[in-house]
Parts: C-alpha cells; sequence; structure tokens
C-alpha cells in the first residue's frame, strides 16, 4: 500500500472495508473488495452478497464480469487492460486500479510526479538488478505470463502475441544494456564512428537558385573572339546581288566565306 499516494490511502481508511488490505496485488485480483467499495457510493446497484470472495479463478471471472458491466452502464473510466491485471496478479495493477475508482468517485485528481504505466511487467525491477543477475528471454516469459492468463486465454493466437510482445520488450532492454556498457560486451566502434568528423560547406541559394559557395576566391576573366570573314565589303554584296537579279532560271546559289582555319574554310550558302 506504499505505492498509493496519501489521499488514496485516507480515502480507503474512511470506508472502512471489512477486510483490512496487505498486499493489493493478492486483496484486489478477486474483485469483493472493488465491488465493497462500489457500494457504498451505489447500495442500490451494488450487492455485496451478488459477489463471492474466493480466490479460484472463475470467482474472479464472475465477479469481474459484474464489474464490468457495471463500469459500461455507469460510463466509468476503468480501463480494460487494467483489470485484466489485476485479475492475474500483475505488478502495480491494483494501485492503478484504486487510483482510478478514487479519481472516478471522487472527482479529485491523484498527484504524482511522474504518471504510472499501463505496460504491467517487470522490466523497471530487472533494470535495477546488476547484468549478470538480469532475466533470460525465458525467465521474462515466466515472470510476466501468469498462469491464470493461460487457463482463461480466449485462442492460442492470443497467447501467442503475449508471449511475443515479452520477447520483444526483453530483446529492447538487451540492446539499451549493449549501448549503456559497450566494453562489458565487447563491442567495437565502426569505421563512420571512428573516423573525424568533417564539417559540410555551407552552400547559399540567391533568388534564381545558382548555387553560390566561397564567391570571395572566384575569379573571372574576360575573352575576346575575333570573327574573320564577318565584315564583308560592300562591292561583293553589290556583284552578289546583281547576279542574283539576272539569274533567270534561278540556279545560281551564292556563297559566303565565313573564314579559314588550320586549312579549314567555313562556307555560308544562300537559299531562295
Amino acid at each position: 500500500m506504499n505505492a498509493l499516494p496519501r489521499e488514496v490511502l485516507k480515502w480507503l481508511q474512511s470506508l472502512d472495508l471489512s477486510i483490512s488490505v496487505k498486499n493489493p496485488k493478492w486483496d484486489y485480483s478477486n474483485g469483493y473488495l472493488v465491488a465493497e467499495i462500489l457500494s457504498w457510493y451505489h447500495p442500490k446497484e451494488i450487492k455485496i452478497h451478488c459477489f463471492n470472495n474466493g480466490t479460484s479463478i472463475q470467482s474472479k471471472l464472475l465477479n469481474w464480469n459484474l464489474l464490468e458491466t457495471f463500469f459500461k452502464n455507469k460510463n466509468y473510466a476503468i480501463d480494460r487492460d487494467v483489470m485484466e491485471g489485476t485479475i492475474h496478479c500483475k505488478s502495480a495493477a491494483a494501485e492503478v486500479l484504486v487510483e482510478q475508482l478514487y479519481t472516478t468517485l471522487t472527482n479529485r485528481p491523484t498527484y504524482r510526479l511522474t504518471p504510472r504505466s499501463h505496460t504491467f511487467n517487470d522490466l523497471s525491477y530487472q533494470s535495477k538488478l546488476p547484468l549478470h543477475a538480469r532475466a533470460t528471454a525465458s525467465t521474462a516469459i515466466k515472470n510476466n505470463l501468469a498462469n491464470t492468463e493461460l487457463e482463461t486465454g480466449p485462442d492460442t493466437s492470443h497467447l501467442m502475441n503475449k508471449t511475443q510482445h515479452i520477447i520483444s520488450l526483453h530483446q529492447q532492454h538487451r540492446q539499451n544494456q549493449r549501448l549503456q556498457d559497450p566494453d562489458r560486451f565487447g563491442i567495437k566502434p565502426t569505421l563512420g564512428e571512428i573516423r573525424p568528423k568533417m564539417k559540410p560547406e555551407s552552400n547559399q541559394k540567391d533568388r534564381n537558385g545558382i548555387c553560390q559557395s566561397n564567391q570571395e576566391n572566384v575569379q573571372f576573366a574576360e575573352i575576346k573572339v575575333k570573327q574573320s570573314g564577318r565584315d564583308l565589303p560592300a562591292s561583293h554584296m553589290v556583284g552578289v546581288k546583281e547576279k542574283l537579279n539576272n539569274d533567270m532560271f534561278g540556279t545560281y546559289q551564292p556563297t559566303i566565306k565565313l573564314g579559314e582555319t588550320n586549312g579549314y574554310s567555313a562556307v555560308a550558302q544562300h537559299s531562295r
């Protein structure tokens, strides 16, 4: 009961329950105490004589079926996974259930520095142990999968999914161990981790999308190109024009020499 907030403990003591709670994980698992708490607020809907204070899985399921129906009729925000964790005596599930009942019935919040998690497993306990004493995969399945879950499971695939989820959490926990203590597991750094980090060059783009990088080191040189044969004499052009005018059959095609480089000449041919 030390895991419950102080205001919740005072609230439970004020109800004057018939059973003294010593271990919440076991005392709340059959649902009898939950029904007794609800009977103080709803005496007409909850009849305590309809509930069995037994420890068998059949008694637990009958009691919790009645409670689940009552929660649905009243629209109480009691999570299904919290109820299942309480039935199967999962660690911290009963405490979460009592806090949700306190908030729902009294309309008062519970004050915690860190919110409770609804993943009821022993990872928090395993993280406190030394590395050589932590559970293996088979031990993790044994610790986090109760025998009552095997008896009440709807089908084999449902149990396989639960088992696979436990194994996945265990593998993730082992990977975190390797990252925290690489020397213990003999993990060597990769080539990418060994090489020195190079600072990338900063490239900026102007409005036209042209990449500008280290413009202060760029030098530009002006290139002048002389095109020979472009400036033809006027007499040559007059002679070509006269030949075109006197050509009656249209067979004359004048050519203009543009220039000559490395013994090759460039010629432009006029077509009409």
